[in-house]
């Protein structure tokens, strides 16, 4: 036995610096690989879809174009409207709607840019004129877009609207 004790062999470490390379190595490829796929990734994606898009048309059923060629509309934004509404205890309260107006053909950019301010005045109005449980009821919400479409397109005029879409609502 006492052989055995003197010949205790001596523990040998694995080098930590080897095993901390390996770690960092690891760490910067799949970094590096997250990095190239959101950088690349839509490029890539992009150029299939346009080559799927030009196979799909050579190859695929022809579809009736007068039902889908329907004009886009033409959306022109309001600048955020922030308005401050009371509650039925008379709190305030903070709200931000944006609005988007869809414009008839033939309107031009600068024509809205004269009417905006009657659209946003309009808009206003209805919204001070409300409290702050009937604009944030769901229930609500429906005549809410349905009364302020009708106002906004009254003071920009039906010839250039043909309608108001809530794109932001915010309730503070």
């Amino acid at each position: 036995m006492a052989e055995n004790d003197s010949k205790e062999q001596p523990v040998v470490e694995k080098p930590r610096k080897k095993r901390l390379l390996g770690v960092l190595a690891t760490s910067v490829l799949i970094v590096g690989a997250g990095v190239a796929g959101t950088v690349l990734g839509p490029r890539l994606l992009a150029n299939r879809a346009e080559a799927a898009g030009l196979e799909g048309s050579a190859e695929g059923p022809e579809v009736d174009t007068e039902e889908t060629e329907e004009k886009p509309p033409n959306p022109m934004a309001f600048q955020p409207l922030i308005v401050d509404v009371r509650d039925k205890k008379s709190l305030p309260h903070h709200m931000k709607v944006g609005l988007t107006v869809e414009l008839k053909d033939g309107v031009k950019k600068e024509e809205f840019d004269k009417l905006q301010p009657r659209g946003r005045e309009a808009a206003i109005l209805y919204l001070r004129s409300k409290t702050f449980e009937d604009l944030t009821e769901p229930a609500q919400f429906e005549t809410v877009t349905k009364e302020l479409n009708d106002r906004i397109t009254k003071a920009m005029g039906a010839k250039h609207t043909t309608r108001v879409i809530i794109t932001d609502f915010v309730a503070q």
